[in-house]
């Protein structure tokens, strides 16, 4: 089993690595916290991660061999207590450690559902089943000082560029579709999707054009 990798960093993406071991190329899935820090350091030549390995996929012939990679050995355990949870899984835990580990081990500990509701992905019935099975386990966890969050909550959805090509392609000049979509961000309403900020556009544009027709 690898439980320790250390290597040139190669490639840093969203929520993974890659890292170069004697002329070997490894991708490791890891939390976004911990990505971040490789992006924000100065010199990120040679890393080292504390491991999880693991097979992804239940059917034969379609089996893949993963690495899940943290920055302390304190971090792959919370996590491997984590994915023990039935039904929560390995990518569905690292999406959801949006809350530093003391805080959710506090909240597991204390039984408090409303707090671990909060997390991506982990509903009121998931969070009963998390305390169900790791409530007695996990309190070393919550005694843990000044942690920061494993995953990075995720990002507002910008769906800008999806809608500057749209009225590209409808012949916009690049300055005009520009304009258009900095006064629909400015009405201060939240857009769910590129249809949403094309029909705020479309009843700006036709206020305008009413105005000018008046």
């Amino acid at each position: 089993m690898i439980s320790r990798i250390k290597g040139e960093l190669k490639e840093i993406g969203n929520d993974k690595v890659s890292i170069e071991v004697a002329g070997i190329t490894y991708d490791i899935m890891v939390p976004s916290s911990v990505a971040e820090s490789f992006r924000n350091a100065e010199h990120p030549n040679e890393i080292e991660l504390y491991t999880i390995y693991y097979i992804e996929g239940a059917n034969v012939g379609h089996q893949f061999p993963r690495l899940v990679g943290f920055a302390d050995p304190v971090q792959r355990e919370f996590f491997s207590a984590m994915t023990n949870v039935s039904g929560l899984g390995v990518k569905k835990t690292l999406k959801s450690l949006v809350l530093p580990i003391n805080v959710i081990a506090r909240a597991i500990e204390s039984e408090n559902v409303k707090k671990l509701s909060e997390l991506p992905g982990i509903g009121p019935r998931m969070a009963e089943k998390i305390i169900a099975e790791l409530k007695g386990k996990v309190a070393k966890f919550a005694l843990m000082k000044d942690v920061e969050p494993l995953a990075s909550p995720p990002k507002a959805p910008d769906f800008a560029n999806e809608v500057m090509d749209v009225l590209l392609q409808l012949q916009y000049k690049q300055a005009e579709a520009k304009a258009m979509i900095e006064r629909a961000l400015a009405a201060g309403k939240h857009f769910k999707s590129a249809e949403e900020m094309l029909e705020q556009i479309f009843k700006q544009s036709e206020g305008a054009w009413r105005q000018g027709i008046n």
